[in-house]
Formats: C-alpha cells, sequence, structure tokens
C-alpha cells in the first residue's frame, strides 16, 4: 500500500499508519534518552496516552487493547526510513559539495593572478551554499517520500509476519 498525501501533506492512514510522534520516541529510546514503556496503540504503536482511539490508524483500545511498549522490529522499521532519508540528502549535500569544489577548480585554473582569490571565496561559499540547497531544498521532498514509501513497504510486511496483539482489519 502506497502512502497517502493531500495537498503534498502526508496523511496517516490504517495502512500507513506511520507516526512522527512514535519516530521522534523510538530516536529518544534508541539514543537511551527514554525508556521504551507507555501505552501504545496495539495495532500500529503510537503513543495513546490516555485515549481509548489511536489518532493515527483509529483503532479503538476494546478491539485491539493497548500494549506497553514499542515491537523491536517496529522501531528499526522507523529506524530504516530515517536512514533512507539521511541516505538521499547526504547524497544530494556531497554532490552540491563536490560541484562547488570542481567549479572552484575550474576557477583556479582559468583565472588570472589575484583573481584566484575568487575561486578560494568560492569554494567555501559556494561548496556551503551548494550543499545546503541540494540537501536539504532540492531533495528533501523526494528523500520524504522515498523513505514513506519505505515505510509502507516494511510496514505491510511487519504486520503480516508480527505476533503482537493486531486487529486483523
Amino acid at each position: 500500500m502506497a502512502p497517502t498525501f493531500r495537498d503534498g501533506d502526508f496523511v496517516p492512514t490504517r495502512e500507513v499508519p506511520f507516526s512522527a510522534e512514535l519516530d521522534e520516541m523510538i530516536v529518544e529510546i534508541r539514543a537511551g534518552n527514554a525508556p521504551n514503556i507507555g501505552r501504545f496503540c496495539g495495532y500500529c504503536s503510537a503513543p495513546l496516552g490516555q485515549e481509548v482511539e489511536c489518532v493515527v490508524c483509529g483503532e479503538r483500545t476494546e478491539r485491539t487493547p493497548a500494549v506497553d511498549k514499542i515491537d523491536r522490529d517496529l522501531a528499526q522499521i522507523y529506524h530504516a526510513k530515517r536512514k533512507r532519508e539521511g541516505l538521499y540528502v547526504h547524497l544530494a549535500a556531497w554532490t552540491g559539495i563536490l560541484l562547488a569544489t570542481g567549479l572552484s577548480i575550474l576557477m583556479i585554473l582559468f583565472l588570472p593572478g589575484w583573481t584566484k582569490v575568487f575561486a578560494v571565496i568560492f569554494l567555501v561559499l559556494g561548496g556551503y551554499f551548494a550543499g545546503v540547497f541540494f540537501g536539504n531544498v532540492l531533495i528533501q521532498g523526494f528523500a520524504y517520500r522515498a523513505g514513506l514509501n519505505m515505510f509502507a513497504r516494511r510496514w505491510t510486511e511487519w504486520r503480516a509476519t508480527s505476533r503482537t496483539a493486531r486487529s486483523p482489519g
């Protein structure tokens, strides 16, 4: 199942119940800054608090009881999503930096005398701005969508094989 987007924004569904709140919580748990304990949706593991219905997938606790911790395999899926996004962003940023470096080298080769100083300035500033532009502006949306697509695929596989308490449909 593919992620759902409305007006360019991701909308969590029962089929792709990605939770940004759970994503941040998993980062804190993996870093050792928070314990893996709480009250989570029995279907998608989104944090529930005292709610009886999950705001991410719509599952009710009387149908699928809440769980007290996040499944390790699901946490790895969330982590893999972040790694996929980071891979695309870092590759794009390094592409921008290498492009600026190449242009600086060309400037050094072809500019006369003291004007080569501009090539060095361009190397520093151009490399920074090219990295930011390629990594954050140009590729960020694509990276986010690629991460969500990977999450959707792995979520479906996990859901089919997981033994956690989840309702069938």
